[in-house]
């Protein structure tokens, strides 16, 4: 038996960690039946999964997210359910692996409530595990991305990683993908260039582009960048960039009255000057459509994830059409 819980913004560490469970833990032949995902279940079936009894064929791993748990008041429980878990967690089955997990949104400084009953009773039971981003300064962000492109066979330099950490950011999921891109774009060399980066993979800059044009509302505009850049970048990457653009447009337009540029720039490690620009740029526009637009997007990116819809097209114009 083995009870982890994973949280943090660094979702390919997080889902790497995941993936080696599964292959240490599993037996292949009865994936379908062993590994189950839950996403936020309600008490009754929280406490089914705890309870839940062994397999006859072997270890048995759920994977249940309970971020809103964790990180707001929509749910919550009481203490007669919290010492329900904590019995259930007590006498867990040998055979039985639970991981539960609490993502926390890129560039967010959030982590879930230690202070709440439900965090301390699973600290109890598991394993902890914090999976930070990583920021451009990170001096072990070089070797981590220089072992997620030897993992698939390429080589690059150190000069080639900052490269691409300028163009492309710290997000290791975009890395990743960006390098799987390369890794068949470039066939049969091995060796990542500068040159190859700048050829091949799409520049946040591009998606930048996109962010304005959606906060102009130009639909024919957006669906045209959109379009461009499906070309290069699978439309889960696009939607990541996106949300955290708009996560710091909502930062700034809450707090310009409240904090100054300066604090706003250290707060979001940013230079005060694009602050200073975004300000500018989101003069006009409301709190209120910031904040619907990144939930707009926020719902498109789990329809894709879930399978809801295998259409970026049609969840981008969706998303932006309500």
């Amino acid at each position: 038996m083995a009870v982890y819980l994973f949280y943090g913004q660094e979702e390919y560490l997080m889902e790497k960690e995941i993936k080696k469970l599964k292959n240490e833990l599993l037996d292949v032949s009865f994936m379908s039946m062993a590994y189950k995902v839950f996403d936020n279940p309600a008490f009754d079936k929280l406490i089914e999964i705890v309870q839940a009894a062994p397999l006859m064929f072997g270890k048995t791993l759920s994977l249940v997210f309970v971020d809103k748990y964790l990180t707001g008041n929509k749910f919550s429980l009481d203490d007669n359910q919290i010492a329900s878990i904590d019995n259930a967690l007590s006498v867990i089955n040998d055979s039985v692996n639970i991981v539960f997990v609490c993502k926390v949104p890129r560039d967010e400084n959030k982590k879930p409530d230690s202070r709440k009953k439900f965090f301390k009773t699973l600290s109890k039971y598991s394993q902890v595990r914090e999976f930070v981003q990583y920021k451009t300064y990170d001096k072990t962000l070089p070797s981590v991305i220089v072992s997620i492109a030897g993992e698939k066979g390429l080589k690059i330099s150190s000069d080639s990683v900052n490269y691409m950490v300028e163009r492309l950011g710290t997000n290791l999921t975009l890395i990743d993908s960006e390098l799987e891109k390369l890794k068949v774009a470039l066939h049969p060399e091995k060796t990542v260039s500068k040159e190859s980066i700048k050829k091949y993979c799409t520049s946040s800059e591009d998606v930048f582009i996109l962010a304005d044009l959606i906060i102009e509302g130009n639909k024919n505009e957006i669906l045209k960048q959109y379009n461009l850049l499906t070309e290069r970048r699978h439309p889960l990457e696009i939607f990541s960039v996106l949300q955290s653009n708009f996560q710091r447009f909502v930062f700034i337009k809450n707090y310009e009255k409240k904090m100054s540029t300066k604090d706003m720039a250290s707060k979001l490690k940013l230079h005060e000057f694009i602050v200073m620009k975004t300000q500018e740029k989101l003069r006009k526009t409301p709190l209120d459509k910031l904040i619907n637009i990144r939930e707009n997007l926020i719902n498109a990116e789990y329809k894709l994830k879930t399978g809801q819809s295998v259409s970026g097209d049609t969840v981008l114009e969706l998303a932006l059409l309500s």
